[in-house]
């Protein structure tokens, strides 16, 4: 089986943490399915050297003068190969961000992928825009079905909506004619489903459990001497981190004895870091900075339980990485944790309130030997580890290589 990735988000030099939740699940799927050879198309997604922004005209001359754009094949292992095709992109309000010149980059890269491994069975884009997109005019051209797994968190993006905020007929066409719409959670599929978009399945997001998991064999758990909770994210707005520092300001007026290690950076670190010092909790709070995968991963072992009062989540995988570490989660109602969170590993509160979340997290404390570390872990095994989520990929992939192959 021959698969062509295009992936909306990867992880660069510039931005090593974009999309690398695709970039795992690319490198497991293949060492879990020996048969399947997947070539990755990229074409600067996040290069600093071919992004050329409209306020930095004079910073964008040298851009293009001295940017690389020689394309390479990258092979990771011999059944994974990352295709390179360097292209300028630009805002899409000016004749689509170049789209043009990026299918033509991902036809380079996909004549690469047939060149080595052979006739491409399918190709799986992911995020409607632009990877969809692409993959819908390289399927019409090479006569390949094509799945798009969606992700973006909200949905649809206000870019791809009218002013009613129905998606317009240029982004709905890409999910009109995909084979299949995968949407990473049951609330994504359910809003897919009532912009009228087809063919939608629920197939969420895994991880690699052997990578992520419990530190010790321990499973009940017992209460700490100091109580760590872990949050991680990308400090924007979406994430309520603002409301997680409200949180802990009423309950260190409460004399409540925690510590709240915040992992990540983003645009309002600054902001964040001034608001607790503002509240006077600063003391209770340790900004981790970007985290690497295996510094996340020892960071949720060492933690005793992790929160992160989210307004929005198509799925939420930090979620499910404190879990297959076999640690209780605190999340909200915002998408994708409600199909997550069960009374078994955590509580689920309403979002953007900050006395709800106060309560839970002190709930959490003083009931901490309620939650079992192997029944979390196992649960998590059960439903969000690569052994889980795999075989679900897999027989889509094989139903719709199967129907095009049946198909007149």
């Amino acid at each position: 089986m021959n698969v062509f990735i295009i992936p909306s988000w990867y992880p660069s030099k510039d931005n090593p943490l974009n999309g690398t939740f695709i970039e795992e699940q690319t490198y497991n799927l293949c060492g879990f399915v020996p048969n399947i050879n997947i070539g990755v198309s990229l074409w600067g997604q996040k290069d600093n050297q071919t992004l050329l922004w409209l306020k930095d005209h004079i910073w964008n001359i040298p851009k293009i003068f001295s940017a690389s754009l020689v394309s390479t094949s990258t092979a990771i292992i011999p059944n994974l190969t990352i295709y390179k095709s360097p292209t300028y992109i630009w805002s899409r309000k000016i004749f689509k961000g170049n789209l043009k010149g990026i299918i033509r980059a991902n036809m380079n890269n996909i004549e690469q992928f047939v060149e080595q491994y052979g006739r491409v069975d399918l190709i799986h884009a992911h995020v409607g825009y632009p990877a969809g997109r692409i993959a819908l005019e390289l399927g019409r051209k090479l006569h390949i079905p094509y799945i798009i797994t969606e992700h973006m968190i909200p949905f649809p993006s206000h870019y791809d909506t009218d002013k009613q905020g129905n998606l317009t007929s240029y982004y709905r066409q890409p999910y009109m004619q995909a084979a299949a719409n995968v949407a990473v959670g049951e609330s994504l599929r359910k809003t897919m489903i009532s912009m009228g978009l087809p063919n939608v399945k629920t197939i969420p997001n895994f991880i690699d459990e052997t990578l992520f998991k419990s530190l010790n064999n321990i499973s009940k758990l017992s209460l700490p001497s100091k109580f760590t909770f872990l949050t991680v994210c990308e400090i924007i707005p979406r994430k309520g981190i603002d409301v997680l520092l409200y949180a802990i300001k009423i309950l260190s007026q409460k004399g409540i004895n925690a510590t709240f290690r915040i992992g990540g950076t983003g645009p309002l670190i600054e902001e964040y870091k001034a608001m607790a010092m503002k509240l006077n909790i600063e003391h209770c709070i340790e900004w981790l900075g970007p985290l690497t995968r295996e510094r996340a991963r020892n960071e949720h072992q060492q933690a005793s339980a992790f929160v992160l009062p989210s307004h929005d989540e198509s799925m939420g995988i930090v979620y499910i990485e404190a879990l297959a570490c076999g640690k209780p989660i605190i999340a909200t109602r915002c998408g994708g944790p409600e199909t997550i969170v069960k009374d078994i590993n955590g509580i689920l509160i309403e979002k953007n309130n900050p006395n709800e979340l106060a309560a839970a997290i002190l709930f959490m404390m003083k009931n901490y030997d309620m939650y079992d570390a192997h029944a979390i872990r196992q649960d998590f095994l059960n439903r969000y580890s690569k052994k889980a989520v795999i075989p679900q990929l897999i027989n889509l992939y094989q139903e719709v290589i199967r129907q095009h192959q049946t198909t007149p």
